[in-house]
């Protein structure tokens, strides 16, 4: 995805409970603009993400949507809701697919998905990409995790370009790669841009955002 501003009617939001990293969360919150976004009213990133978007765009709309009842929720993430949230929406579900009836709901009625991730390649967070992938949703993931640089400086080639394959192919926002990318380019692979990807090579001054 380019590294500039973007502007969507309606993103919504999702990721898991735990991460290791407010700050990080953040930074993938900064460059979002959109008039609305949709939330799903857990613990962890979707109230963080409540709450930082009502403090940095006041202005915007802000809908959280509950797989059952605003009441089963837990008492820490029902009093951010009730503090932030323009709009509430119980889906009155009860039953174990509550919550991917929830993302679906979300995705649906949103222009574009932002999920932070972590890669674990399990449960609603991962369910909520996966269907945006297949209904066709704009979408893209911020890693939750910080990348191991030292053990993707020790990739060789082959094992390099599949790991960047894969990152592509997951649609991971290029602000959480590109500087490890450019270091190992330069700094492992002493090439161009253009030799990694062939595409590039017609260009005058290739970029990474260009095929990204």
């Amino acid at each position: 995805m380019p590294l500039q501003y973007r502007r969507y009617g309606t993103i919504a939001i999702t990721g898991h409970r735990e991460f290791p990293d407010p700050g990080n969360l953040y930074r993938g919150l900064d460059r979002l603009r959109a008039r609305h976004y949709i939330f799903g009213g857990a613990r962890g990133v979707d109230t963080k993400a409540l709450q930082y978007i009502s403090r940095t765009q006041p202005g915007s709309i802000k809908t959280v949507v509950v797989p059952n009842r605003l009441i089963n929720q837990p008492a820490y993430a029902r009093q951010i809701i009730r503090r932030h949230a323009n709009h509430i929406i119980e889906l009155k579900n009860t039953g174990p697919d509550r919550f991917y009836i929830r993302n679906r709901y979300m995705i649906d009625r949103s222009d574009h998905l932002r999920a932070f991730y972590d890669f674990r390649g399990r449960g609603g967070t991962h369910q909520g990409i996966e269907y945006a992938r297949r209904s066709g949703k704009s979408y893209d993931v911020w890693a939750l995790n910080r990348f191991d640089k030292n053990e993707i400086m020790a990739m060789n080639e082959t094992r390099f370009r599949g790991w960047m394959g894969k990152m592509r192919r997951l649609r991971v926002n290029l602000r959480c790669l590109k500087g490890i990318i450019i270091q190992y380019m330069h700094n492992v692979g002493h090439t161009a841009l253009a030799y990694w990807f062939p595409e590039l090579a017609w260009q005058a001054n290739p970029t990474l955002e260009s095929i990204w």
